[in-house]
């Protein structure tokens, strides 16, 4: 079967998918797929949460590195990112009493309490020996090994650190890493000696876990348990995960303020935005028809078909839509319009020389491709090197053109194309004044 016969049923199933993917989750019963897809806004369409953390003075007055604060606040942007939130903002600033802060900015987050844990904690794991003691999960216990009372194993610094992956073994849910050589050893040491008795397990000063060590374990290979399968077990496990995989803080954060943070661009930003979007597709609709009239008409409904496969796959892959991904997603479209010129100037020449129509149409597009693959390589090429090097909000920028640009090659080429195809065929489609040319 030839790409000609299946074209306008692949055509057809990705408009369906799009459509179904496009369609508002609240319209949709829950008991269907997909129900969990959503358009992701960025801080300055959506607000968020906004965090403040305040640099704690080093030990013994140690002066904070500028280095040391710019990794914190890299490890803080990782662990966000790690929970699946898109495009957050992290930077660091100095206040007027001078004081060292890290700004977190996450844009539409759910669970504002998980966030603030995670950027609020340093990492610092510990294995810990107990010294008889019975300890609880949530005891503070810095104190204790602050003054020696209770023995460090050995830290997180021996964790391996590419080996952290989520774990789940019946039902409970954990992360499992390696260890080092000697962390390997104190381990194996430990739990040799210390069969069916507890291994607990501390974050930050705070015990995290007591499980119970049912036999020696000497391989390096260690499971920290978080809980049984569930939200709550898998919020501690992406939680525990994302501390350990991103490493610990260079310096003590202290919290100072947590608040919602509205749109930066205004509450009515966005329905404007739309507002301005439609009008100029409108605009560009008109124009294509008014000119090109029927390959303008086809060319109208393949960016119909354009637009409609665009967002789902922003809400498909979660693109965060800021006002620079708005802007990528317009230019887009004028790119997917450039293509469609091209290919019908190409065909008016050809029609022109002579040829009828349905040559003359293979022969525009033909001529036409490596002009249009150029053009669109060379805007993937920058915008993937864009996506390499640059910001979050530059990111989502290039994100959102790579996007727009792969689709607008398939809506200008194969959407028109097939349509043009199909029309060719009928008595009324091989009216020469609907192509607006003259021999």
């Amino acid at each position: 079967m030839t790409w000609r016969r299946i074209a306008p049923w692949v055509i057809l199933i990705t408009l369906a998918l799009a459509v179904y993917i496009d369609l508002p989750r609240d319209w949709l019963p829950s008991t269907l797929p997909g129900t969990n897809i959503k358009t992701v806004l960025g801080l300055d369409l959506q607000g968020g949460i906004r965090v403040t953390l305040a640099v704690k003075p080093q030990p013994g007055g140690e002066e904070i590195s500028d280095a040391d604060l710019e990794t914190a606040r890299n490890i803080i942007e990782r662990r966000v990112g790690g929970i699946g939130v898109s495009e957050p903002q992290v930077r660091t600033e100095t206040a007027p009493n001078g004081e060292r802060r890290i700004i977190v900015e996450v844009p539409g987050v759910s669970n504002a309490d998980q966030v603030r844990q995670l950027v609020g904690s340093t990492g610092q794991l510990q294995f810990i020996d107990p010294n008889g003691q019975t300890l609880s999960e949530g005891q503070d216990i810095s104190q204790q090994v602050a003054n020696g009372t209770i023995p460090v194993i050995f830290d997180g610094g021996q964790i391996e650190p590419g080996s952290v992956a989520p774990s789940s073994d019946q039902g409970q849910l954990g992360v499992v890493f390696n260890l080092k050589e000697q962390g390997s050893q104190a381990w194996c040491a430990y739990t040799t000696a210390h069969v069916n008795q507890p291994g607990p397990i501390a974050l930050d000063g705070k015990v995290i876990s007591t499980p119970n060590i049912n036999s020696a374990i000497c391989g390096g290979q260690t499971i920290i348990t978080v809980g049984s399968a569930g939200q709550q077990g898998e919020t501690e496990r992406t939680s525990l995960y994302n501390t350990l995989r991103f490493g610990a803080l260079p310096v003590s954060l202290e919290e100072v303020d947590v608040a919602q943070q509205s749109a930066t661009l205004g509450a009515n930003f966005l329905s404007q935005a739309l507002v301005a979007g439609g009008i100029g597709l409108l605009l560009v609709l008109f124009f294509m028809i008014a000119y090109y009239r029927l390959p303008g008409v086809l060319a109208a409904l393949a960016l119909i078909f354009y637009t409609l496969v665009s967002y789902a796959v922003f809400r498909l892959i979660g693109v965060t839509l800021t006002l620079a991904g708005v802007a990528a997603f317009i230019l887009s479209i004028g790119m997917a319009v450039d293509a469609n010129i091209l290919i019908f100037e190409r065909m008016k020449e050809e029609i022109r020389a002579g040829k009828t129509l349905g040559p003359a149409i293979e022969a525009g597009f033909n001529r036409a491709w490596s002009s249009i693959l150029d053009s669109n390589v060379s805007s993937i090429l920058v915008a993937s090197w864009l996506y390499w090097q640059g910001t979050n909000v530059v990111r989502g920028f290039a994100l959102v053109l790579i996007v727009g640009v792969l689709v607008s090659m398939f809506s200008a080429v194969t959407v028109t194309r097939t349509m043009l195809r199909y029309v060719v065929r009928t008595d009324w489609g091989k009216r020469l004044e609907l192509y607006h040319v003259e021999r």
